[in-house]
């Protein structure tokens, strides 16, 4: 476990050059100098700029997708135990259907070797592309050097941050900046409690969107709130429901002064508020999660220990990897596929459901099917 009691003096500029559809990623860049002066008034400016609503922005130029009908796609997920990731997959399977390309799931159940053994296979049986979903190339390169060999293109989802360098053999990341959501969480949680927040933050250095995302956190806590107290502790998702909530409640008893706990993904927040809640604390402690899984923005909305999550839309994020590696498939240019971030309270979850088109704005469905030729 670390501990980093983060020291006062110069604040620092947040995550310069990231660019993110429909965030707050304007304001997190500029500050700087005077303009950080006032790390709180600077949280909750970019606390109530992340919260608005985004809308569609096309990825890049249309193109006939009915070419591709009857061509066969891989999706190796890293756990079809994450919501968040079985989401994901099961929509590039739904918007594969719409326009008749043949897809085959693994389950990575976790397991590094699972993910090595898919993608080799997928290799083997000639794919015509391969979507990994939270399952790290990084973390397969043998595979993915075969796969480079073939001219398969692999599009990595959601396993590292947008910007990140691609591993050989990837064609692309369809993703979003783990770095600024990670500044986001953080930024909430210094709005939150009046830039008085000592938090447990909870790492998972398995995937290294996670990792970014950490940093993230750690860099805006740095910048904004100096004297906030960070704690960061890491988890592997293989232990979640094993270990997790008791890990959390040790944690807490540990440190009585703790008053909010950041995962870095919603999957960690579905054992941490049961713990918080079957732990009694006699302090008021809540949750700011990652994701915005639709059980987690339920417990937003109740006031249920989490009180707020920064979310990219998960079905939308399927049919972009679809659209991502169709255009590795026609031999077309990678492109970035504009996945917004949004953070969500219990202020503008109100009278809303759980439908992306609702909390993110833009018939993305609709919109790749115009983008592709799709009646």
């Amino acid at each position: 476990m670390k501990t980093l009691q983060n020291s006062s003096g110069a604040l620092r500029r947040l995550s310069a050059g990231l660019a993110i559809a429909g965030s707050s990623a304007a304001l997190l860049m500029g500050l700087s100098g005077a303009a950080q002066a006032d790390g709180l008034a600077d949280a909750k400016a970019a606390v109530a700029q992340a919260m608005e609503k985004p809308t569609f922005v096309a990825p890049g130029e249309a193109f006939d997708m009915s070419k591709l009908k009857g061509k066969h796609i891989w999706i190796i997920t890293s756990t079809m135990g994450v919501p968040f990731v079985a989401t994901i997959a099961q929509s590039v399977q739904a918007a594969a259907e719409k326009v008749g390309i043949e897809t085959t799931l693994v389950d990575g159940k976790g397991n590094v070797s699972e993910w090595n053994r898919g993608l080799a296979q997928a290799v083997s049986q000639h794919a015509d592309g391969v979507v990994t979903v939270g399952a790290s190339p990084e973390l397969m390169k043998g595979p993915m050097k075969d796969a480079l060999e073939a001219k398969i293109p692999v599009v990595d989802a959601v396993t590292a941050d947008k910007d990140a360098p691609l591993v050989p053999g990837t064609f692309a990341h369809v993703s979003i900046s783990f770095v600024h959501s990670g500044e986001l969480q953080a930024a909430f949680a210094i709005a939150h409690s009046e830039g008085k927040a000592n938090v447990l933050i909870l790492g998972d250095n398995e995937f290294p969107g996670e990792v970014s995302r950490v940093e993230g956190m750690k860099s805006a806590f740095a910048s904004m709130c100096p004297d906030c107290k960070v704690t960061v502790e890491d988890t592997q998702v293989a232990n979640l429901g094993v270990k997790l909530g008791q890990q959390v409640q040790t944690l807490l008893r540990r440190d009585p002064d703790v008053n909010l706990v950041l995962p870095t993904y919603d999957a960690q927040a579905i054992y941490v508020v049961p713990a918080i809640k079957a732990a009694n604390f006699d302090r008021t402690i809540g949750v700011v999660g990652s994701d915005a899984v639709p059980s987690n923005l339920d417990w937003i909305r109740e006031g249920n220990v989490q009180v707020a999550d920064v979310g990219e839309p998960s079905v939308w994020l399927g049919w972009a990897a679809l659209d991502e590696v169709a255009r590795g498939m026609l031999g077309m240019s990678a492109v970035d596929e504009q996945i917004p971030l949004r953070l969500f309270t219990k202020d503008n979850l109100k009278d809303v459901s759980n439908d992306e088109n609702e909390l993110f704005g833009g018939e993305y469905a609709s919109e790749y099917s115009k983008l592709w030729g799709v009646n």
